[in-house]
C-alpha cells in the first residue's frame, strides 16, 4: 500500500470512525435511559447492531469512490473506523461518568440485585456461598471505580470487540457493486 493509500484510508476511517462514535454514544445514552425505561434499552441495542452494518457501508463507499480494497485492507479500515469510534465513546462516557451521572448506574445496579429473582439467581449461580455478600461486594466494588477507572476499561473493551465486529463490517463492505469511480490518485 502506498504512502498515499495508506493515508487516504487512515483519514476517512478518521471520518467514518466519528460517525460509528456518534451511534455508540445515542447507543450508550438509550442505554442509560434504558435502565429505567425498557424500551430504550431497545433502541440502544438496535443502534449498536446498526453500528456495524453503517460502518460496512462506510467502507463500501471508500471502496466504490476512492480506492479498491481486498479483504485484509477492509478488515484494517474497519478495525480503525472502531478503534476511532472508541476513542470518541471513551470521551463521552468520561464526560458521562464524572459529571453526570452521580451514582445513578451503580443505584440502579443495586437495585436490581435485590431484587429476589437476583439473589435466587447468585444462590443458583454459586451455591454455599451468601449471595446477599456476594452482591454487597460487587456494588462495593462498582463504587470503587472511578470515572477514569471505568473509561478505561470501556475504552480497552470496546477497541478489542472493534476488532472482532471488523470482521463482519470488512465482509460488508467487500459486498455490492464492484469499484466503479476512480480517483485520479492512481
Amino acid at each position: 500500500m502506498s504512502n498515499t493509500n495508506y493515508r487516504q484510508l487512515r483519514d476517512f476511517s478518521a471520518q467514518f470512525g466519528c460517525i460509528v462514535g456518534l451511534m455508540w454514544i445515542a447507543s450508550f445514552t438509550f442505554y442509560i435511559i434504558g435502565l429505567t425505561h425498557p424500551l430504550a434499552g431497545n433502541i440502544s441495542l438496535l443502534l449498536g447492531l446498526l453500528s456495524v452494518g453503517t460502518a460496512g457501508m462506510l467502507v463500501r463507499k471508500f471502496r466504490i469512490e476512492v480506492q479498491p480494497l481486498r479483504f485484509g485492507r477492509a478488515w484494517w479500515m474497519s478495525a480503525l473506523i472502531f478503534m476511532y469510534a472508541s476513542i470518541l465513546m471513551a470521551v463521552a462516557q468520561f464526560i458521562y461518568f464524572r459529571y453526570i451521572d452521580n451514582g445513578l448506574l451503580v443505584d440502579t445496579y443495586s437495585s436490581l440485585m435485590q431484587q429476589p429473582e437476583y439473589i435466587k439467581l447468585m444462590q443458583d449461580m454459586v451455591p454455599g456461598q451468601d449471595a446477599q455478600e456476594i452482591i454487597r461486594q460487587t456494588l462495593d466494588l462498582l463504587r470503587s471505580i472511578s470515572p477514569i477507572e471505568l473509561t478505561f476499561e470501556f475504552l480497552i473493551y470496546n477497541i478489542l470487540f472493534g476488532f472482532l465486529l471488523a470482521l463482519p463490517a470488512a465482509w460488508i463492505g467487500l459486498t455490492g457493486k464492484n469499484r466503479t469511480v476512480h480517483s485520479q490518485n492512481h
